[in-house]
């Protein structure tokens, strides 16, 4: 993938950004962090531009973690459901097993 510049524009600063990603994405990703330092400056006016992104990047951590976490259970919510079926297929295969039927 090409390295490209895309401008996005966070809490009314202009910034270039460099990457890979898709110019969408960075703009998608922007958007969110913009959110996060708006919805900091309206609960905390008048709080420096630097506090208030600091603010917003442990709101974002917090969201990520929290979507870890989620995701973490989930995974165990499906391994154990996972194990269970099969402990129920392995129940009906051992049940037809000694009904002995000739093929």
């Amino acid at each position: 993938m090409n390295s490209q510049t895309v401008s996005v524009e966070i809490y009314g600063e202009r910034y270039l950004l460099k990457g890979e990603a898709d110019a969408e994405y960075v703009k998608r990703l922007a958007a969110a962090v913009d959110r996060k330092i708006r919805e900091a400056a309206t609960h905390l006016p008048g709080t420096p531009v630097a506090k208030l992104a600091i603010l917003a990047a442990i709101n974002l951590a917090h969201d990520c973690l929290q979507l870890q976490d989620d995701g973490a259970k989930k995974d165990t919510v499906i391994a154990t459901v996972s194990k269970r079926t099969k402990d129920l297929i392995d129940s009906i295969e051992e049940q037809f097993e000694d009904l002995d039927l000739p093929l």
